[in-house]
């Protein structure tokens, strides 16, 4: 082991690929209604740990998160180091951002619409129940990931997230805006108690709930802390260090699994959501993500993380359920899951290439950014036609 230099995207790639086991134990075993049906064996463990351990999970959404207003931060700094940036700059880069973010899911969106209706009418069955026009609002609404914002069902249960995905791309330039403006604490302060003060009703996948990781995001790629923390030494021997830091924390992960277990979500959102699963990030890049035998295989499941994330609910809940459930091993379910969403991601990969769908979606950003200048270039000329009337 040495000295950490960056948080890079090496790093950020592990974390996901975690992140998106994480997401497997939470989806297959979180209560034991999933599983009731099969005889699934635990050993060694038991079933009240997996099914705490499942629930604890959820964390997995504060990873996605936090990794996505830290790379968010990144690329706003590189746009201006000061962040100082003018309307056209900020317009350009929001609408590049939601096309990155939104590309990945339409090309599955699509391709889901098809085969599902295909399948078992599925498609026809949950867009198009209350007639064609509004069965369409629904499917462009669905297709744009305003599901969750306009209160409309998703095509797929884990689908909310692309709700969240967009407003975190909108928040997070107005975010380091106030950060900048009335410091740290005093933002954080606000986020955390004015939802209480406006006695706001906890929703598990609100915006409200995830915000607090998204904020901590912004504020650890403004400040290097992740590098920082794993960098600190309680002792000055290296070696010692490490391992008094590696047994001090390890208990305290211990720790917050119990207590993550025993707060209630609906008070405690922002430890449980907030600073436990941002340990947990500080804790695995120190001690593990670099380790030889885990990194190259995390990242390349974080690389197909987002895929993975869009296609597995559709093999575990909608299509292959008794085949998952049927290895009756917790460990072999994960397991088969995870390889079977993987294999229909570098599938979907090859058949993008085949199509020259990231061509066509580079295309398009071209498109929207020469529309933007067009915008902006005519405003201003609208604005100087103004002023020489005014002048005159």
């Amino acid at each position: 082991m040495k000295e950490k230099v960056e948080f890079s995207k090496d790093n950020t790639l592990a974390l996901k690929g975690i992140a998106i086991i994480m997401m497997m134990f939470h989806h297959c075993f979180r209560k034991i209604e999933l599983f009731e049906n099969y005889k699934i064996s635990f050993f060694p463990l038991n079933q009240e740990f997996i099914i705490n351990i499942s629930l604890v999970f959820k964390i997995c959404v504060s990873i996605f998160i936090f990794i996505t207003g830290y790379g968010l931060t990144l690329s706003l700094k590189k746009l201006n180091s000061k962040y100082k940036w003018n309307s056209k700059e900020i317009c350009k880069w929001i609408i590049n951002r939601l096309i990155k973010t939104l590309s990945s899911f339409w090309i599955v969106a699509i391709i889901s619409y098809l085969i599902c209706q295909i399948i078992d009418g599925t498609t026809k069955d949950i867009f198009f129940l209350d007639g064609i026009a509004y069965g369409i609002f629904k499917m462009i609404i669905n297709f744009l990931g305003l599901s969750k914002i306009f209160k409309i069902d998703d095509f797929n249960s884990t689908w909310w997230y692309m709700s969240l995905a967009i407003l975190f791309i909108f928040s997070v330039p107005i975010f380091i805006k106030l950060f900048k403006k009335y410091n740290y604490i005093s933002v954080l302060l606000f986020a955390i108690f004015i939802p209480r003060i406006m006695t706001c009703e906890f929703i598990i996948n609100s915006y409200i709930t995830f915000l607090f990781p998204l904020l901590m995001g912004i504020i650890f790629a403004e400040k290097n802390l992740v590098v920082k923390y794993a960098n600190f030494k309680i002792n000055k021997n290296y070696y010692f260090n490490k391992i008094l830091k590696f047994i001090i924390e390890t208990v305290v992960i211990i720790f917050m699994y119990f207590l993550s277990v025993d707060l209630p979500d609906n008070l405690f959102w922002e430890m449980k959501f907030g600073i436990i699963p941002i340990f947990l990030i500080c804790y695995t890049y120190e001690f593990f993500i670099d380790i030889s035998i885990f990194k190259h295989i995390l990242q390349f499941l974080g690389k197909h993380s987002m895929n993975i994330f869009l296609i597995h609910e559709f093999i575990r809940t909608n299509y292959l359920t008794d085949y998952i459930y049927s290895y009756r091993n917790f460990i072999k379910i994960i397991f088969i899951l995870t390889l079977i969403s993987l294999i229909l991601s570098i599938l979907l990969e090859i058949f993008k290439k085949l199509i020259k769908y990231n061509k066509l979606i580079e295309r398009l950003n071209k498109i929207t950014n020469n529309i933007v200048e067009k915008m902006y270039k005519e405003k201003q000329e609208t604005n100087l036609i103004i002023e020489e009337k005014i002048y005159k």
